[in-house]
């Protein structure tokens, strides 16, 4: 049977040194104009514009995690699967270095948590423009979750560590990366990972119902296709009827 298509979107790891360089205020303020402008292409579907800007931002910052997941989105409009891939795991990479992170007075970690406001808030007002796709919407409410919990810790005040984990929607977009390479035991490990992060991530659970599929667990699709359903994920009938007939 034809491999189904019905996704919308060796780990790389960067130097430790890149983790204790220190960014000042006008660089990542200069990054955010990059990366903003970036997103502004993608929305445009300008692909390699977008990728431009996105790599602009990273060269200005490579410790701004958000352009690197632009950088990964955009080259997989251009069908760059390997290329974004080591964008995703960069961006992956500097979540998993933040968490943890402790900073030398409760001041200078406030900055840092409003900063991160800062940034969240420029991306939820440029999801909320354009079409507002299931997809989007998905990432959307993933992202003011984030923020809520930023708010939250701000709110805590003194605490000087920094709680932070890989979004969801950054697994996903790996995990989809890696579909689209053929690599169907990273894709699966990845949808998992967004999964555990937040159950409610409808596409990844039908995401990794294809993988179910492709891979000959049917059982294991279809379980995957209702909890999908469950989180209110619209899944393509044709993965459905699919399914429905590989029982047979």
């Amino acid at each position: 049977m034809k491999t189904l298509t019905c996704l919308t979107f060796a780990l790389i790891l960067l130097p430790a040194a890149a983790f204790a360089q220190t960014i000042s205020p006008g660089d990542r303020e200069r990054a955010r104009t990059q990366n903003k402008l970036g997103w502004e292409d993608m929305q445009s579907e300008k692909w390699e514009r977008a990728a431009t800007s996105f790599q602009n931002a990273i060269d200005i910052d490579p410790l701004f995690e958000m352009p690197h997941y632009g950088l990964g989105r955009a080259r997989m409009a251009l069908k760059n699967y390997r290329g974004a891939i080591d964008a995703y795991v960069r961006c992956r990479d500097l979540y998993r270095a933040q968490a943890g992170k402790v900073f030398t007075n409760a001041q200078e970690a406030q900055r840092y948590r409003q900063d991160r406001l800062t940034e969240i808030d420029e991306q939820i007002r440029l999801l909320q423009t354009g079409p507002q796709t299931p997809q989007r919407m998905d990432m959307l409410r993933q992202i003011q979750n984030v923020r809520r919990d930023v708010q939250e810790s701000m709110q805590r005040g003194n605490n000087m560590s920094i709680e932070s984990s890989v979004p969801a929607y950054v697994s996903l977009a790996l995990g989809s990366a890696y579909f689209r390479s053929g690599q169907f035991v990273d894709a699966e490990r990845e949808y998992k990972i967004a999964i555990a992060s937040d159950p409610r991530a409808g596409e990844a659970h039908n995401n990794l119902a294809v993988v179910f599929f492709e891979t000959n667990r049917i059982a294991e699709a279809e379980a995957s296709v209702k909890e999908a359903k469950k989180a209110g994920y619209k899944v393509n009938p044709q993965l459905e009827q699919a399914i429905k007939e590989r029982k047979k």
